[in-house]
């Protein structure tokens, strides 16, 4: 019996230690596909904020063209300029609605805020257009960049970057 059991406390030990070593390795196999996870998750959100407010810009730069072009006297293609600027408003809402999903939960107030802030430019583009006063676009194009710096600046604050 005592042999059997000398035979059996080494195979024991060698089988113990192999268990050990693997779920040693899939612990970490398991925390390197998280830490990838979460880097491709912030990915994913810096490429949605950086959509967002790229869109934002042309939506501001936009209103101040069509500002310049009124008021200088040119003839606007307001129906164009206002497919395009339904166009972008489009883009905002769809990225904000990603950037909500996989971006970080500190972003989300600013979101709301320019989405509010986008909410009655086309309107008031048709308008103008109408109306022929080009300068009530650019204090919209003035607040939408406002809002877009405050947004830039809280990513790049340490309260941004590490709520990714």
């Amino acid at each position: 019996m005592t042999d059997i059991a000398g035979q059996l406390i080494p195979v024991a030990s060698a089988l113990s230690g192999v268990a050990l070593t693997l779920l040693g390795n899939a612990h970490l196999e398991r925390s390197k596909w998280r830490q990838t996870q979460r880097s491709e998750q912030r990915a994913r959100a810096l490429e949605s904020l950086a959509d967002l407010l790229r869109a934002v810009t042309d939506i501001a730069r936009t209103l101040r063209q069509t500002a310049e072009q009124i008021d200088e006297g040119r003839d606007v293609d307001v129906q164009g300029v206002s497919d395009r600027i339904d166009d972008l408003i489009g883009h905002v809402r769809r990225q904000g609605t990603v950037a909500r999903i996989v971006g970080p939960r500190s972003t989300f107030s600013l979101i709301t805020t320019l989405e509010g802030q986008i909410a009655p430019i086309y309107r008031l583009v048709a308008e103008v257009g109408r109306s022929g006063d080009g300068a009530a676009l650019v204090e919209p194009a003035r607040q939408l960049m406002k809002t877009r710096d405050a947004f830039i600046d809280h990513l790049r604050s340490v309260e941004g970057m590490s709520s990714f």
